[in-house]
């Protein structure tokens, strides 16, 4: 764990020396999948999903650039967040833990694959990282995501808590439900606040629950779908890298799921 954090800190007074590299990502992997049903406004059933997002760089010496956004677009899907328990990300920072979240309230769980190191990336500077990624119920049209480890060797020496939480925002376009999540600078370009030290993501899964509640005297879900089209759920997934905080690279990925 010393070495390691030793290494960041190495990489962080180094990072003057390196160069910001073209950005060229491509995102071959990325995909969403659904459990069935389709539903519709006035009968919507329950559904739970899985999002996997997956960044290369053209240039195999090298991580792909840094994300600062990503945007899903999901057809048919809304989500209920004034109806089941919330989590504070106050408290997550406080306590340095998500352990205390009400059951409910925990929206997703998943794994993260990513690699550490100064703006250029290229292999001899990147360390491994690799934490467990929560996401809570924050009420109607907020998400929170936050980054957990259990052992010192997940990502780098860094620990539950050196990453605040931050916001995902849910609306809706026509039928599709857009989820925007805007990535802070101590997840991307300023990791756990060292000053140009960037994190590129390789592979992220996050799966989605399905919870069911009484309201009222009738049952709603978390998640609902209202209808599919055509018996696919078109999906897309928007990424916005950077390779110096400034410059900005827009790819979207699209596909249609089984209903």
């Amino acid at each position: 764990m010393r070495r390691k954090v030793v290494l960041i800190t190495t990489l962080c007074v180094l990072v003057g020396a390196a160069s910001a590299f073209a950005a060229s990502n491509v995102y071959t992997g990325s995909n969403m999948s659904f459990s069935k049903g389709s539903g519709s406004s006035g009968k919507p059933v329950g559904v739970s999903f899985k999002q996997t997002l997956a960044a290369t760089n053209t240039d195999a010496t090298k991580a792909a650039a840094v994300l600062v956004n990503i945007k899903t677009r999901i057809y048919g899907l809304r989500t209920d967040g004034k109806d089941f328990p919330t989590c504070s990300p106050a408290r997550m920072v406080a306590l340095k833990s998500d352990s205390f979240c009400p059951t409910k309230s925990k929206a997703a769980t998943g794994l993260v694959n990513s690699a550490l190191g100064d703006p250029s990336l290229t292999k001899s500077s990147r360390i491994p990282c690799n934490p467990n990624l929560d996401v809570f119920n924050g009420g109607s049209g907020k998400l929170w995501f936050f980054f957990t480890t259990h052992t010192a060797t997940q990502c780098a020496g860094l620990r539950t808590g050196a990453t605040a939480p931050y916001l995902g925002t849910i609306s809706y376009q026509g039928k599709y439900q857009v989820t925007n999540i805007p990535l802070p600078a101590d997840i991307s370009t300023r990791v756990a606040d060292h000053a140009n030290f960037y994190g590129s993501l390789i592979h992220e899964t996050l799966s989605f629950f399905k919870y069911a509640a009484r309201v009222h005297g009738k049952t709603i879900y978390n998640n609902q779908s209202i209808g599919c089209l055509h018996g696919k759920r078109p999906w897309s997934i928007t990424y916005t890298a950077t390779t110096n905080g400034a410059d900005r690279q827009v790819s979207t990925v699209s596909g249609a799921a089984k209903c």
